[in-house]
């Protein structure tokens, strides 16, 4: 027989609204019972889920200190009684043989082979902020309002533990250190039979206790009873399924929901540091080729900038280019028409009697002033070429007055000869006149060509001869 007291399940509309209980049954291995223990003592190696601080506000609430060893000693004293009552009973029923050959197989668990193990470790508790309701809308929190709802939700728990379970209910403590209040407990579900091959056995069996074996009914049960806290029963997703499965058979659009399963806390931190350390490697991925784009894109700038700069300067070399094209060409043109002739000082100078346009003038005298170097460079071969014009017509202007001269000192000679021989041959009275006659204009010839061997620019006079 189970070894739990009798109860009756509750019948209790659900509030609307109302903040649901949860409850959960975990399988568990007495072998797995250590892990437990760790997490009791908070010796686990994660540890960073626990608020240290409140750590002595958890409170044990049901099962002596050594619950645990008593537990382990209690099964073992089971597997040693069931080998002895079932090798009674094949003495009886078999004969010795069959029962000497049990008792050299030796003790068996006293449980069937199952999935997940016979004990059960459950967690009540219910959504964090029924616990920190107040009874005042105007207060945001109030912390003996709060221990007085978790002292209440305690009780109620130890409650319909013990009714439900009696003896199976080997530990129960509470939890205040964690995210959320919570009553955290082991139950072994302990269950007897009797039969003449096996004489009586006494089992670690789930199925025998109708909570355990109905996960619904539990939820139903543990509904009702918190019902007058204030709490219902949680969301009815088996019920759901079961008639989203029935619903499917006549329409196949019908969604099942899918079945929750719980993942153990250590198992859920274990996942949840793989996540996270995946999403930390995929972030600095992330970055790493973030920063690979930035610095990619920062060159692509530095790139498009050079080039920009280039385009640039080539832009205003052009321009440059352009500009000293278009005065080359003016210079040019108006060196070819005559609008530029050299000066006194031997450099480019505009006509004075210039008959082009004023805008041709000022255009001009910019260039001449500030010219480019392609402009500069003929200006100065301009310059160069009118002074080359200019010394080679003074040579042979140099050289024309010299031939002329020479001519004229030729005659000069000639017809010096000639007055002599004139003077010679006139008669006394007429030579005296004669030679100062011809005398004169012999003079005024000499102080002429002395005046062109000096340069001398002043006015020629007619020879009178």
């Amino acid at each position: 027989m189970s070894i739990h007291y009798p109860f009756e399940t509750l019948n209790v509309a659900e509030a609307a609204g109302a903040h649901p209980i949860a409850l959960r049954f975990e399988e568990m291995f007495p072998h797995q019972l250590h892990r437990y223990d760790l997490h009791l003592r908070r010796k686990q190696r994660d540890m960073d889920h626990f608020d240290h601080e409140r750590t002595p506000l958890n409170r044990h609430l049901h099962g002596e200190e050594d619950w645990l060893e008593s537990l382990k000693a209690d099964i073992e004293l089971a597997r040693l009684q069931n080998l002895n009552q079932e090798v009674e009973g094949l003495q009886r029923t078999r004969g010795s043989n069959e029962a000497q050959k049990r008792l050299i197989e030796g003790p068996r668990d006293p449980w069937r082979a199952s999935k997940g193990g016979p004990l059960r470790e459950f967690i009540i508790t219910a959504n964090k902020e029924w616990f920190e309701e107040t009874s005042d809308s105007a207060k945001l929190f109030d912390i003996r309002e709060q221990e007085a709802r978790e002292r209440q939700f305690e009780a109620r728990a130890l409650e319909w533990l013990k009714s439900r379970f009696g003896d199976m209910l080997v530990h129960a403590r509470a939890d205040r250190d964690e995210t959320t209040f919570h009553i955290h407990g082991i139950i072994a579900p302990w269950h007897e039979k009797h039969s003449k091959r096996s004489g009586h056995q006494r089992m670690l069996q789930p199925s025998a206790h109708p909570l355990l074996k109905d996960y619904e009914k539990a939820q139903d049960d543990v509904g009702a009873f918190f019902a007058e806290l204030g709490l219902t029963r949680g969301e009815r997703r088996a019920e759901a399924r079961r008639k989203a499965k029935e619903a499917r058979k006549t329409d196949p659009s019908v969604e099942i929901p899918k079945k929750r399963r719980h993942i153990p806390a250590h198992i859920w931190r274990a996942d949840e540091e793989l996540r996270l350390a995946s999403e930390a490697r995929k972030l600095k991925a992330e970055q790493k080729s973030a920063q690979a784009e930035r610095d990619e894109a920062a060159r692509a700038k530095r790139e498009a900038d050079r080039k920009s700069q280039e385009a640039h300067t080539a832009s205003a070399q052009a321009q440059m280019r352009t500009q000293a094209a278009d005065e080359v060409l003016q210079i040019a043109e108006q060196a070819a028409r005559g609008n530029l002739r050299p000066g006194e000082d031997g450099r480019l100078a505009i006509r004075r009697d210039d008959q082009a346009a004023l805008e041709t003038r000022k255009g001009l005298e910019r260039v001449l002033t500030n010219p480019a170097p392609a402009a500069r460079k003929l200006i100065r071969h301009l310059e160069r070429t009118y002074g080359a014009f200019r010394q080679t017509a003074t040579r042979r202007a140099e050289a024309e007055v010299e031939t002329r001269m020479n001519a004229v000192m030729r005659a000069e000679t000639a017809l010096l000869a000639l007055r002599n021989k004139i003077a010679g041959a006139l008669p006394e009275a007429f030579r005296k006149r004669f030679v100062a006659e011809t005398t004169k204009p012999g003079a005024e010839l000499e102080r002429a060509m002395r005046a062109v061997r000096k340069g001398d620019q002043g006015p020629e006079k007619e020879d009178e001869r």
